[in-house]
């Protein structure tokens, strides 16, 4: 995507840009933003596991501070099997934040080099956020997908899962099952482009401004941004808990009374019959 500013023309590539080819393999920049989220989480990783103590500084304070109130989160809505997918969702919420957010270091999609080509000079940065690429959002949202859809199974087995295709009554299964073939799909439609959307349009929004105005009113911005990046963090992972949630409610167990339970009256005691007043 072009933007004129000051007679020079900045470019923002709605794909990532390669930087090298190993054989038939492309590394571009946002893989390089991918690494570098991957690294400082597993740095973080690290930390805990070397350096925790039981009672946390404020370094550590901070860093289990969206951990444990994602887990929170996760816990209180996420039905009475939100252990087994806990550890997933916590995943999605910490990349895509940090992925985000190093979007926003200095450096990131203003460094980088420059391709003279017909039209003019190109920037190529170096780093790209890796949620702007919509290969990265798409990857995440095929694993949200096979997460729930192995729940629904795992939960309901493969007939339990497949009947809900069919829909109620059976004379209608014609009909309604391309809606729910497609309404499954449309979920991985949505968690990679809502993602990858917001992602890059807050990329064109800041080389645009960092284009076009002094310092102080990108860094407004750049404020923004950090919101935005942890609000698109999660809802990412938000949604995707709400899925697999769905999945695994969607049938009641076999063995399960669905009828509802009429309590019983206790039985009346008996007393001694009192004697009668003179």
């Amino acid at each position: 995507m072009p933007i004129f500013a000051a007679g020079e023309l900045v470019t923002v590539s709605i794909k990532a840009e390669p930087l090298f080819t190993i054989g038939p393999f492309t590394f571009t920049n946002s893989m390089v933003g991918a690494l570098l989220a991957s690294a400082l989480l597993l740095l973080m990783g690290w930390y805990f596991t070397r350096r925790s103590t039981l009672v946390p500084s404020r370094l550590q304070s901070l860093l289990e501070f969206p951990i444990e109130w994602m887990a929170g989160i996760v816990e209180t809505s996420g039905g009475r099997m939100w252990r087994g997918f806990v550890t997933l969702v916590l995943t999605f919420f910490l990349m895509i934040l940090v992925a985000n957010w190093i979007g926003l270091l200095p450096g990131v999609g203003t460094v980088g080099e420059v391709h003279h080509a017909e039209g003019g000079a190109e920037l190529v940065p170096f780093v790209r956020p890796a949620s702007a690429d919509l290969n990265f959002t798409l990857g995440l949202a095929l694993i949200a997908f096979v997460a729930f859809v192995s729940w629904g199974i795992r939960i309901n087995g493969v007939r339990g899962y497949l009947s809900e295709f069919l829909g109620e009554p059976r004379y209608m299964a014609p009909l309604m099952a391309p809606i729910h073939v497609i309404s499954e799909l449309s979920r991985l439609i949505s968690l990679s482009m809502r993602l990858f959307g917001n992602v890059f349009a807050g990329e064109v929004l800041l080389a645009t401004m960092l284009a076009l105005v002094p310092l102080a009113v990108p860094t407004v911005f750049i404020g923004l941004e950090l919101i935005f990046g942890f609000v698109q963090a999660l809802v990412f992972a938000l949604l995707a808990m709400t899925y697999i949630t769905l999945a695994i409610a969607e049938h009641a167990h076999p063995d399960e009374d669905s009828s509802p339970h009429v309590a019983q009256p206790a039985p009346a005691e008996t007393h001694p019959s009192a004697p009668e007043a003179a």
